[in-house]
């Protein structure tokens, strides 16, 4: 399933930056906990805050929002 993986505002939690899409079957999940390296080769270590799938013709695709920890 297609994934975008969004930086959430740590004041009001709506999704900001976007980090990547990658193409997964894994069930995240609140709460969880990433690893993430960005193009750039920059890591970092982020909570899943919100997870959001939208259902379509096209197929399934998936939001995560993520906070920086």
């Amino acid at each position: 399933m297609q994934t975008d993986i969004y930086e959430a505002d740590p004041f009001t939690g709506a999704k900001t930056e976007h980090f990547l899409t990658l193409d997964t079957d894994y069930r995240f999940e609140a709460r969880d906990e990433l690893f993430l390296t960005l193009a750039s080769g920059k890591k970092l270590k982020v909570r899943v805050t919100h997870v959001r799938v939208e259902v379509s013709p096209q197929g399934l695709r998936r939001e995560i929002v993520v906070q920086r920890l």
